[in-house]
Order: structure tokens, then sequence, then C-alpha cells
């Protein structure tokens, strides 16, 4: 078989099943933060929580991503290859390409729609092999294959993954401006009565409508202000629809404000309906200090 006889429609099905793999692949090493981030982002509790669903495991996730772009480090020949009898080769000697030169070339998988019609018009060469300088043809089974350079393996999937967290890097500072933003409280400063007195107050007021769950803290960092963190679970869906929602809002907050002034204190409201196998969820940030820089300046 020769390299004439690799035609568009194989090549084309070798990308799409490579996808199909490498991406099924990725998805496992993501699993574990898939775990950890819905089991946090379906717990309704006064805790903090992290802004991103993976998490640290996001950095497990990564690890999928490199494999993904080594899929050719054996060899020259990823799992769609093997099947379909194709090979990389050095575009030059038309030997396996090296770990680092395959690496190079998928670089240019995050380019696929582009280089699914360049395969297209010449498939023996993409973008990729081009800048590696790499092709692929038909796998010949009568060439002695050289043993895997698991050194370079080594090396290209170090240089993979280095590649994803430079890619992270502006997720990364997102997550830290928005942690930054989150109002940090005195845990000691928890006070007890004040918290049983505002879910007395909304009990009393409201509990036709909603259980109050409240935590009042006396302090937070950089501030002389209150942490206020009210939970509402309530007992019908007044989160269906914007005008429910509004009407919820207009006889909670204030409610609210007859037990604290406005710029006494932050905080959040979550509003929470759960039924059978469903919950649905909205939170209202309760922040002056924006309010009051503005008007400073």
């Amino acid at each position: 078989m020769t390299e004439k006889n690799l035609n568009a429609g194989t090549r084309l099905g070798t990308m799409i099943l490579d996808h199909f793999i490498m991406t099924f692949g990725t998805m496992i090493f993501a699993i574990p933060g898939m775990i950890s981030g819905f089991a946090t982002a379906f717990n309704v509790s006064h805790e903090r929580t992290n802004p991103d669903l993976f998490g640290n495991m996001s950095y497990v996730m990564l690890i999928g991503l490199a494999v993904y772009f080594c899929k050719d480090s054996i060899n020259g020949r990823s799992p769609a290859k093997r099947f379909l009898k194709l090979q990389v080769v050095d575009n030059t000697t038309g030997i396996a390409a090296s770990p680092i030169k395959c690496f190079l070339r998928n670089i240019f998988c995050a380019l696929w729609p582009i280089e699914v019609i360049v395969a297209l018009i010449n498939p023996n060469r993409r973008i990729g092999d081009f800048v590696a300088g790499t092709k692929v043809v038909p796998f010949d089974q009568t060439t002695k294959q050289q043993k895997p350079n698991w050194g370079q393996i080594g090396i290209s999937l170090a240089l993979a993954y280095g590649l994803m967290l430079i890619i992270m890097i502006p997720f990364n500072m997102i997550k830290s401006d928005l942690a930054a933003q989150q109002v940090k409280f005195n845990e000691v400063s928890f006070n007890e009565l004040d918290s049983k007195a505002i879910e007395k107050l909304f009990a009393d007021s409201l509990g036709n409508y909603l259980t109050p769950d409240i935590r009042v803290y006396d302090k937070i960092e950089n501030a002389d202000l209150k942490y206020v963190s009210i939970i509402f679970r309530l007992k019908k869906n007044y989160l269906a629809d914007e005008q429910s929602f509004g009407h919820l809002k207009s006889i909670t907050v204030p409610l609210l404000l007859t037990k604290f002034s406005e710029r006494t204190f932050v905080g959040r409201i979550q509003y929470v309906y759960q039924s059978s196998g469903s919950m649905q969820s909205r939170t209202l940030p309760i922040d002056w200090r924006e309010t009051a820089d503005n008007q400073q300046k």
C-alpha cells in the first residue's frame, strides 16, 4: 500500500475516531473533578464554595488533555491510526515521527475545524504536519519499527501538561479575582443570639412562605461590618419566574432591614426550592461597600 492510496475519507475518519476516543479518555480524568464539583454545587450551606466546578481536581483533568496532544507518541500511531492502519512519519526520512514532533503537530488540534478542512484538501498533511515536518501515510507492516522512546514520550507529556498549565493561567487569575471579592468573616465572631432572633422574626412573619436558616457574624476582614448569611428554604417554587421572585425579594429584604440598618452589614441570601429529584436556587448578594466607594469617588 503506497502513500497515494491515502484518501480524504480515510483521513477524515481517522481524525473523527481519534477525537472521539481521546475525548472519552480525557473525560475519564475529568470524572473525579466533576464528582467533587457537583457534590459542592448542589450543597446548600453557609460555607463559601469554590467558584470552579472542578476545583483543584482540574489539574487531574489536564493529564487527560496532555495525553490527547501526545496521542501519536508511540511509533506515530494513535488508537484510531492503529485501527485504520495509518502512521505519522517524518516527512524527510519516512520513519516513525518522534514523540516530540507528534506533540508539536497535535498542538494544532486546537484548530480542529480548520485542520479538518486542510486534511480534506491534503489528506497526508494538515497544518500541524507542515509545522512539525511530518505526514500521515498508510502503515507499512513490512518496515521494521523502532522501539518506543519512553524518554521522549515522557518529555512530550511534560511539555503538553506544561502547555495546559500556561493556558490555565488566565482562568486561575479569574478564579483569584472571584475569591478576592468574597467577604471573609471571623468565624469566632458568630452571634448566636442575633442569629436566633432573626430566624424567629422571619419564621413568625413569613412562615407560610419559607423556613429560615440564618447565621450572623459580628466581624468581617477590613471593615467594621457584620456578616449575615441567610438560607431561605421555600415551601413553594417562587423561583419559577421573575415576578414571583421579585415579590419574594420585596418582602424578605425589607424585613431583614428592620433588624439591621443599611451599610451596617454585608452578606448573602440564598433562596432554595427543593422537590423530589430537583433543586432550584438563587443567590442575592448584599454588599454596601461598593456603593460607598462609588459615592466617595
